[in-house]
């Protein structure tokens, strides 16, 4: 009788490690195609933010609206206790959520030195 249950806990641990496993390596799928999202956005801003330009808050506008849904995406990632935080910041992703929450603030310094 014990022998049975010990069986049946210990499939049922199999199961979940199996299920772990597999939702794991789809968060790191998920996290990599976030990284070239995080890259795309990297450049333009680096574009956008030019010395030699001004950054207009259209542009600042357009980029909020681009880049929401990888924002969204980068947050429930981050929440996720089946990726580690280590691994996401390791593609950049803490990167470009400091970038994007730092977006009004590098326009206006651009903005500023352009102008100076």
């Amino acid at each position: 009788m014990y022998m049975k249950i010990l069986i049946a806990v210990f499939v049922i641990l199999i199961v979940l490690a199996i299920i772990s496993f597999r939702y794991n390596r789809k968060l790191k799928e998920k996290a990599k195609w976030c990284a070239q999202g995080a890259r795309k956005f990297h450049e333009e801003l680096k574009k956008l933010s030019s010395p030699e330009r001004l950054f207009t808050d259209e542009e600042v506008h357009k980029m909020k609206m681009k880049y929401a849904y990888l924002l969204d995406t980068v947050n429930d990632l981050y929440d996720s206790r089946f990726i580690s935080n280590e691994y996401l910041d390791k593609l950049g992703l803490g990167d470009f959520m400091e970038e994007r929450k730092l977006l009004n603030h590098t326009q206006f310094l651009n903005n500023q030195s352009h102008q100076g």
